[in-house]
């Protein structure tokens, strides 16, 4: 079996660089919550949801966060057997085939790696269209990325103690700042006083199609909990910590969005929705800030602080999966060796960090002087929302492979099949909903982005197929095998 490539292995495979055992479970927590952008995915999608709930948007999120859970137990079920790095990449190559890994990473690129450039466009944005409006201060909205964008680097290239440090410290900044308007909601309520009307199912009922609407779009403000997947090199027993980090991503997650769902509507008066929902002159993050104008007055800056430390949380949170994914890919042979190489103090992979620097700088620039940083966001949240249907139905058929195939005894129905089956259609129902309704350029042109970099995977593939150039893909699933065993030998996850 000389010319087998399962059988032969690069140099570079056998030893990882990463500072292993580093990360204690809330360090690898922090950074689910982190690439979830808790302070986003509630004052941006709110008003949205609401359009499509009305009353019963907490109800709405609600049903998505059982949705989410139930993609979360499935990858759970994946990174108790194979703590690696690869995250999604890992999963697949190993449970599905490594061409479906490769093309999974390969959509993988459309998501987490320009997810820190059009995020802190968008900050950009906000910050510059609220200041100006409030103080006449111009404050251009690329200097911003470019601020973020050194700040990223300096943490993510400092070490992954200082990573998670950061995370820790601007994910609990944005959730206090968010909880504590909610919460002034129930305390000062609007017309309409204090109620549980948003839990009510007969006020979903109104509209059953527009409500299932608003589902499926609130599945969108809890995209992001996968993000622990590859710290699990650098984490404390990872066949532990990772599935408790996913499940309590999910948790944590599910109850903020319905406490300040309903916590912010109640604020604004359950009885005069219309405000929040007229987004006709003001776009939606300036509604939150309305709100807490009206409590707080020149405190309402509070909330834009949270608004742009979710960013920054999130560019950081993005860019350490990027980079792992990176670097797992080049130790398996995926990518070219140079993005594997660790720094000797940092133990980061200092290559695949100056590269996505580079990448952030190279999107966030480009497409936001091009059509927009406000349009960039839209259109590039579109394409990651449509990228991310594909990811984790290719996950969740991997969790049913790996279970069905290779571990029969352990194969649970509702676990192994129901769940993923589940949730994968939900996904699906995101991505359909977010496109049936051909929405205006640039959004329209998300699908177009997705099939066209999915036909590019594919064709690279063939390519390697044709010159025989393939030894480097078929290694993935035998070294994710290798590197799985040696960060946490105890097949029963137990040790401590």
């Amino acid at each position: 079996m000389e010319n087998d490539p399962l059988n032969s292995k690069p140099d570079f495979v056998h030893a990882t660089g990463l500072r292993r055992g580093a990360l204690r479970l809330p360090a690898v927590l922090m950074q689910g919550i982190g690439h979830t952008a808790p302070a986003t995915a509630i004052l941006l999608t709110l008003p949205i949801t609401v359009t499509y709930a009305g009353v019963a948007a907490p109800l709405a999120y609600l049903l998505a966060f059982v949705a989410v859970l139930m993609l979360g137990i499935g990858l759970t079920q994946l990174a108790r057997h194979l703590p690696s790095a690869g995250g999604y990449y890992t999963y697949v190559s190993r449970t599905v085939h490594p061409r479906a890994g490769f093309l999974t990473a390969w959509l993988f690129f459309l998501y987490t790696p320009v997810a820190p450039a059009f995020s802190l466009a968008m900050m950009g944005f906000v910050l510059e269209s609220s200041l100006r409006a409030e103080y006449n201060v111009v404050f251009p909205w690329w200097l911003f990325l470019l601020l973020g964008t050194g700040f990223t680097f300096g943490v993510t290239y400092g070490g992954i103690e200082i990573s998670a440090a950061a995370l820790v410290v601007l994910g609990l900044l944005e959730i206090g700042i968010v909880v504590l308007l909610a919460a002034w909601g129930l305390f000062v309520p609007g017309p309409g006083g204090v109620n549980l009307s948003a839990f009510n199912p007969a006020n979903a009922l109104g509209d059953p199609n527009l409500f299932s609407l608003g589902v499926v779009f609130s599945i969108f403000a809890l995209t992001g909990w996968e993000g622990v997947v590859p710290l699990a090199e650098e984490s404390a027993n990872p066949r532990r910590v990772v599935p408790q980090a996913l499940v309590g991503t999910v948790l944590i997650m599910g109850v903020f969005l319905v406490f300040t769902a309903w916590g912010i509507l109640t604020g604004w008066g359950t009885h005069d929705l219309q405000a929040l929902t007229d987004t006709k002159d003001k776009p939606p993050f300036e509604l939150p800030l309305i709100l807490a104008q009206r409590y707080w007055g020149p405190g309402w800056l509070l909330v834009l602080f949270a608004l742009l430390n979710s960013m920054a949380a999130v560019s950081v949170a993005t860019s350490l999966v990027s980079t792992r994914m990176w670097y797992a890919m080049a130790r398996s042979g995926s990518l070219p060796s140079w993005m594997a190489v660790v720094h000797s103090t940092h133990r980061t992979p200092v290559n695949a960090v100056a590269f996505q620097t580079f990448l952030t700088l190279l999107v966030g620039l480009g497409l936001g002087f091009w059509i927009g940083p406000d349009q960039e966001f839209f259109l590039m949240g579109e394409v990651l929302t449509l990228a991310l249907a594909l990811i984790y139905t290719a996950g969740n058929l991997g969790v049913f492979l790996y279970y069905w195939r290779e571990r029969r005894g352990e194969f649970r129905p509702l676990w192994h099949a129901f769940f993923p089956l589940v949730s994968s259609v939900a996904v699906f129902g995101v991505a359909y909903l977010s496109v049936v309704a051909w929405p205006p350029p640039p959004l329209r042109y998300a699908p177009f982005i997705v099939i066209g970099w999915l036909g590019l995977g594919v064709a690279v593939l063939v390519l390697m197929k044709v010159l025989g150039h393939e030894k480097w893909l078929l290694l993935a699933g035998a070294a994710t095998q290798e590197v799985a065993a040696r960060v946490d030998p105890d097949p029963s996850g137990l040790s401590a």
